[in-house]
């Protein structure tokens, strides 16, 4: 990644290339080691992680682009039932109590046939990070006769909770009736997932972005007891989610269910279509939820759900045990503190003219120069964008220009989804409950600010 004259460093341009050439695993990653600066390429396996096998090993994966590397299905695959277990991680795989350290790298366009997490799946009790990654076009399921293809980006599951943060996850795919375009975590995993980015995902069945499941698909043997809050407790904090869907409609955003058990807070949610919460144990306070949210079921060995400090500007529909109070609902709802009003959010979207523009291929970003309008060098950095039907978030700006990551060549004007931070003056200021309270907003500012908690993701600051 370096030029041999002055040493500086830019590992798009100064290529150093691993080819699998179609035809084999690239590396067996070694304990304790450091893979940094490759381009993985081309990687093919029958088996797990056509680009990086991490086997009960925890190596650090840094500054590295995997592109076009697949995982083929196992020879012969009929299986008994559905949801089994397949040729997981088109690009990196990490299993039994790997902790690898996968940040700052480019997955783009990986694929499984027939396995989880197109760009990354760890199972089996992995811990360990991701951080700081973009995950961009990656697709699970390309032949799949018996959806065991969740997870476009990412598979986390069987007891594995690495911490997952500050990724741009946006245009992946999970195909066959599978579900989470995006993300999936299941199987007792507890993943801290926290200031993601999460753009344009789309699922086939449930879960266009996240899905959180608790209890495997069981057909053959008991289910599991539900594990102690100690042992099982998912924390999905200050990510935003824009442009994701599903095919029924309800959990374009996240799909939680199966006994699952966690804290949601801080989070944006716009342009999706849906957040569907089904059967768990969910505190669920100070979001901006820009969506319609479903609310229902409960199950035995689960204490009630807790929702708190929420805007939710779409419908709600509540089935289930569970208080909810102190929240800004579109459409009203009765309880403690819950209230109807403007929301009074910094919501207006901005349209920028496009002069000209040029996806550049060997950087997976298009450069789209301005018509008009002078920004702020890196003033956009990590904003979402779209132009009708394609997204992309902003990789860096200069005054005149801006780079995308994503395919936008052709379009004639861009818009920026909003910040949704609440006005001066906005009714959400000061009326939500200290109950459960997370002490930082979105932003990481204290709460509360004023007299009191405020109502959503943002806490207003003066």
């Amino acid at each position: 990644g370096f030029d041999e004259r002055s040493w500086a460093r830019d590992i798009a341009i100064n290529r150093t290339l691993l080819d699998g050439a179609g035809e084999e695993r690239i590396m067996l990653a070694a304990n304790n080691s450091r893979v940094d600066g490759f381009v993985f390429k081309n990687g093919l396996i029958r088996g797990k992680g056509a680009a990086i096998m991490c086997d009960g090993v925890s190596p650090t994966i840094s500054n590295n682009v995997f592109t076009n590397n697949k995982s083929l299905s196992p020879d012969g695959w009929a299986p008994k039932f559905r949801h089994e277990i397949s040729n997981d991680g088109g690009a990196i795989y990490a299993e039994n109590s790997a902790n690898p350290i996968v940040v700052n790298n480019l997955f783009v366009e990986n694929l499984t046939e027939n396995g989880r997490g197109a760009g990354i799946a760890v199972h089996n009790r992995c811990n360990g990070v991701i951080s700081n990654n973009v995950f961009l076009a990656n697709v699970a399921g390309l032949d799949d006769p018996l959806r065991s293809s969740d997870g476009g980006a990412i598979s986390i599951f069987d007891w594995s909770s690495p911490v997952v943060e500050n990724n741009i996850i946006l245009s992946n795919k999970s195909l066959a009736n599978n579900d989470a375009g995006g993300v999936f975590i299941a199987l007792w995993s507890a993943p801290e997932f926290k200031n993601n980015i999460l753009v344009d995902n789309e699922c086939t069945d449930d879960a266009g972005a996240l899905f959180i499941g608790g209890q495997e698909h069981r057909y053959d043997s008991p289910l599991d007891p539900i594990p102690s809050k100690e042992d099982f407790y998912i924390r999905v904090i200050g990510n935003e989610f824009y442009g994701n869907r599903n095919p029924s409609g309800n959990s374009g955003v996240m799909r939680m269910t199966m006994e699952s058990r966690g804290l949601i807070a801080n989070n944006i949610m716009a342009f999706n279509n849906g957040f569907y919460i089904q059967r768990s144990e969910a505190t669920i306070i100070n979001n901006t939820i820009m969506e319609n949210f479903l609310f229902i079921e409960t199950k035995e060995g689960l204490l009630p759900s807790y929702a708190a400090n929420n805007i939710v500007w779409g419908t709600f529909s509540f089935e289930t045990t569970a208080t909810v109070e102190y929240n800004n609902f579109r459409d009203g709802y009765e309880g403690i503190g819950n209230f109807t009003a403007d929301p009074q959010l910094e919501s207006e979207i901005t349209t920028l003219n496009i002069a000209s523009s040029k996806y550049a291929g060997d950087q997976f970003a298009t450069v789209l120069d301005l018509a008009d309008g002078v920004l702020t060098n890196d003033e956009l950095i990590n904003r979402t964008v779209r132009s009708n039907d394609k997204w992309g978030v902003v990789r860096n700006n200069n005054e005149n220009s801006i780079t995308v990551w994503g395919n936008l060549e052709g379009i004639e004007s861009l818009e920026l989804i909003p910040t949704y931070h609440l006005k001066l003056g906005s009714l959400n200021i000061d009326k939500g409950t200290d109950n459960h309270l997370f002490p930082t907003d979105f932003d990481g500012d204290s709460r509360p600010q004023g007299n009191g908690v405020d109502i959503g993701a943002d806490e207003y600051t003066n």
